[in-house]
């Protein structure tokens, strides 16, 4: 949106300096092809451009799109867990929350499974838009931690109703 206001400002601002009809028309015309490039990102894509907080607050609406009651821990102190889910049933999760361009590790893990019990919740998961190493998927199985990688994640997208 913001590209489409810059370009009819800049637009407004031709037409007072008493620029060419073309130019005006082209830098409409480049508001609105920029303005379809942002519209046309998947989902997937704008989490990929997201920083870690953004990502925090994006997983909020899409677990209460998915039913849960979503509690967003503080920023910092967090110990542990970037958000709270409860189900309609009662059942409680500590979700930590990991926008990686890289591959997710075992301290993740660690993050969460110490999350647990902190929290008094019954399980923990970690969510990111990457993928988790070996030592991650070891380390999980015996904490009842689950690992939800970017494949899962576009799953979840998709049943909460998000472009892909």
């Amino acid at each position: 949106m913001f590209g489409m206001v810059l370009s009819l400002v800049v637009s407004l601002l031709l037409w007072w300096a008493d620029a060419p009809v073309w130019m005006i028309g082209v830098t409409i015309l480049l508001g609105v092809i920029w303005l379809l490039w942002k519209v046309r990102l998947s989902t997937i894509d704008r989490i990929d451009r997201m920083d870690g907080r953004d990502f925090e607050l994006f997983l909020e609406e899409l677990f209460t799109a998915l039913g849960y009651k979503v509690t967003v821990t503080p920023a910092s102190r967090d110990f542990g867990a970037d958000l709270l889910l409860e189900t309609p049933d009662g059942w409680s999760i500590a979700v930590q929350a990991k926008r990686y361009e890289k591959v997710v590790g075992l301290e993740a893990v660690q993050q969460i499974a110490a999350a647990v019990p902190y929290y008094e919740v019954h399980e923990g998961w970690v969510v990111t838009n990457s993928t988790f190493t070996d030592g991650a998927y070891e380390l999980a199985a015996p904490n009842q931690v689950r690992l939800i990688a970017r494949t899962e994640l576009e799953q979840l997208l998709k049943e909460a109703g998000f472009k892909r």
